[in-house]
């Protein structure tokens, strides 16, 4: 019985070795699999010494009052998992070990989405954390408070809008341009250097209304309607947007009467070929499009419309136009919009300007953002009187794509929506959603 006795606590002893040398193996594979590239740690209290007895200061990330950051030259990584060796004098020393409380969890590599005014915006799904003081993942800027220490610039793809980052304290910084001399041709382009007004009534995008107008009653007031990049001259896919873009689109702008079961009042149509620039908060636009404007059958055959004057309403026109993000989520624009080409009462001369308001943060399902525009068009031929269309509500924005949906509420007042009531005066209030490309 003693020998087996021997025999089961050898056998334990063992066993209990084996799970050791298992767990402190899988430890360290774990922290080379999640820790990411150059992670740095900060510490709390004071910073162990050096090897030849000087005491360290110890470092932070931001504008941490009483805190410096390590020069360059001596802030190189050591690999996954480690952290950045210090120095005092120019000497590197070991590193000390990191505190069991620095235990890292839930780190993902970070999304970069494209935004416009140039920037970038990077989401972490979720945040790296950690049980202690903070973290700088691998590309955050690290600000230095000594004056032989050089101050680093928030690179291209580290802007953020809502994340530790801004938490931090971080003032926002344009990216840096990236240069002709990094040009390059896209076919196909996804995103889009020039977005549709998320003010303007007739915008190419997907959308519907259900207003009440005075005078009328209710109405579906509807856009179908897309934008798409044909051709871009700049910034690679993935990168910060800049550069030249070709695009198209088009659009129909129905009205159904639903005092007359949803019949046909009119509908006008766009269709438009823009070549546009992007640069920084900056955008610009030279475009060509025609619209034409359709009265709808059904309204002509109802009697209290006999003897309606018809109008073949039409303009072809060139459009020059203007935009700045003074932040990524406000946008101020403008444009001139002169017809060479004009019918059924048009003039020549139209002006649109405008603001938009739209949180430029990816927006989770059950947390959407408040937005809000104001869009103001004045036409010729309506001695430049024109009208106001109103916006607002709750948006999300995609996680895969710059799209943007939108509801909430519609206001306008002013000349005509559809180009066929040319004089009329019109204002309605109602509930509207849209989906912007």
């Amino acid at each position: 019985m003693k020998q087996g006795h021997r025999v089961k606590m050898r056998g334990l002893v063992v066993a209990w070795g084996i799970c050791l040398w298992l767990s402190g193996t899988g430890l360290q594979a774990w922290s080379q699999l999640h820790l990411p590239e150059g992670l740095v740690t900060r510490y709390q209290g004071t910073v162990p010494p050096a090897s030849n007895g000087q005491s360290q200061q110890p470092f932070r990330v931001g504008p941490a009052p009483g805190h410096h950051v390590m020069p360059p030259s001596v802030r190189e990584p050591i690999g996954p998992g480690q952290i950045y060796q210090s120095s005092v004098n120019g000497v590197p020393s070991a590193p000390p070990a990191v505190p069991p409380m620095y235990a890292l969890r839930n780190a993902e590599t970070p999304n970069y989405l494209p935004l416009p005014g140039g920037y970038s915006h990077q989401e972490s799904l979720p945040t790296p954390e950690f049980y202690g003081d903070g973290y700088i993942p691998p590309g955050y800027p690290l600000e230095a408070n000594t004056p032989d220490l050089p101050s680093q610039q928030i690179p291209p793809q580290a802007w953020t809008d809502g994340t530790p980052q801004q938490r931090m304290g971080i003032d926002y910084e344009y990216c840096e341009y990236c240069g002709e001399a990094g040009y390059t041709w896209t076919v196909l382009p996804k995103d889009l250097l020039w977005q549709s007004y998320l003010g303007g009534p007739r915008e190419p995008r997907l959308a519907q209304s259900i207003v009440n107008l005075k005078g009328t009653g209710w109405l579906w007031e509807l856009e179908a309607g897309g934008r798409a990049g044909l051709l871009r001259y700049g910034s690679a896919p993935g990168q910060q947007l800049e550069g030249w873009q070709l695009d198209i689109w088009g659009g129909a702008f129905p009205r159904l009467n639903m005092k007359h079961e949803t019949e046909l009042d009119a509908v006008d149509f766009k269709v438009g070929v823009p070549i546009t620039y992007m640069r920084g908060p900056f955008q610009f636009k030279l475009e060509w499009y025609h619209i034409s404007a359709h009265v709808g059958d059904e309204f002509l055959l109802r009697p209290e419309n006999a003897g309606f004057n018809r109008l073949d309403y039409l303009r072809d026109s060139i459009v020059l136009g203007a935009g700045y993000f003074p932040t990524p989520d406000w946008r101020l624009y403008g444009e001139v919009d002169y017809a060479y080409n004009t019918n059924g009462g048009a003039a020549p001369w139209h002006f649109q300007v405008g603001v938009d308001y739209s949180p430029c943060c990816v927006t989770p399902l059950l947390r959407p953002q408040p937005f809000f525009a104001v869009n103001g068009h004045f036409r010729e031929e309506v001695n430049y009187s024109g009208g106001i269309n109103v916006v607002a509500g709750m948006q999300w924005r995609g996680t895969e794509t710059n799209h943007l949906f939108r509801t909430g509420l519609h206001y306008y007042a002013g000349q005509s929506l559809q180009y066929s009531f040319l004089g009329d005066y019109e204002e309605f209030l109602g509930w509207g959603m849209w989906l912007d490309f």
